[in-house]
């Protein structure tokens, strides 16, 4: 599942339900870096996340460290599983949802799990009761174009020098009451009690997560902020504009399968109210075919405030 650790990072970086206890720094702040920002060079150019787009969160043991830049466009997001004060591998043999991504302008993902790439990420304050979140990063990204011609072309970015200090650590997302989501599993219901609805990625995406707390069940589905009523397809491959269905069978512990067919129906959307209506049903798998694990999702509905 290394080509769609990007999905998980994304999704994974809105999750946070409830509160989650961690091992804890003590408050020592030796960082040049000022409270609340997040700096890195990319290509050996320097990058300054804007602080109203950077953000750590922590779920289920799961840390992601999401930041933006609005005037250059440029997005970089990592996710690790079993959050400590530690250093996590962000390559491709990494393990669990480890992994980093570097977006510009929307385009397809600079991912450190693909082939070649190569990532640390070093977790030095991890503070649940005065939620503050501080550490360094560095990491190469890889991605895959096609030219006029046909070609595969690689692609390489050098993301070095990060490091963020002090950000506000969100360990908890308010959950609109109204919101709900149902859904059948291989025909078992699954009895979701969290349901979150958000605009993402500078509000051009749409993402709707329901989780079942008591399992770590979760089905998540992202779509363009743009869309309207109607049927449309779920797509595999996280390309801009495109529909998207997951499901993890136990978060942070388990891999992500990704909607590799099946369709949502949008019946109604008000995009001033941000109120939302539709259905949907895919099949859940592995769409490089690592393993030949799929799951039915069915029986979808879903009402939601965004």
């Amino acid at each position: 599942m290394k080509n769609f650790k990007l999905l998980n990072i994304l999704f994974l970086s809105l999750l946070s339900i409830s509160f989650i206890g961690c091992n804890e720094d003590d408050d020592t702040n030796d960082s040049d870096v000022s409270e609340g920002q997040l700096i890195a060079t990319i290509d050996g150019v320097s990058y300054s996340g804007d602080v109203t787009d950077t953000s750590a969160v922590l779920f289920n043991g799961t840390f992601n460290l999401t930041t933006s830049n609005s005037t250059t466009g440029e997005t970089i997001t990592i996710t690790v599983s079993d959050a400590a004060l530690d250093s996590f591998d962000l390559s491709s043999s990494a393990s669990g949802q480890n992994g980093a991504a570097y977006i510009i302008n929307q385009e397809n993902a600079y991912l450190s799990v693909r082939e070649g790439g190569s990532g640390t990420l070093t977790i030095t304050k991890l503070d649940t009761e005065n939620f503050l979140a501080s550490g360094t990063f560095e990491f190469v990204g890889i991605r895959e174009s096609v030219d006029v011609d046909g070609n595969i072309l690689t692609e390489t970015v050098t993301v070095a020098s990060g490091e963020f200090n002090n950000l506000v650590l969100v360990t908890q997302v308010i959950v609109e009451p109204n919101n709900s989501l149902e859904a059948n599993v291989d025909d078992e219901a699954l009895n979701a009690d969290s349901v979150t609805a958000v605009a993402i990625d500078l509000n051009t995406t749409l993402l709707i997560t329901a989780i079942n707390n008591t399992s770590n069940q979760n089905i998540a589905i992202s779509m363009p902020a743009d869309i309207t009523v109607g049927t449309y397809d779920f797509s595999s491959l996280p390309t801009q504009g495109a529909i998207i269905g997951q499901y993890t069978p136990d978060l942070g512990a388990s891999d992500t399968y990704v909607s590799i067919d099946g369709t949502i129906t949008i019946t109604s959307y008000d995009a001033v109210s941000g109120l939302m209506e539709g259905s949907f049903e895919f099949t859940a798998g592995d769409f490089v075919i690592i393993n030949n694990t799929t799951y039915s999702i069915s029986d979808g509905n879903f009402s939601v405030e965004f």
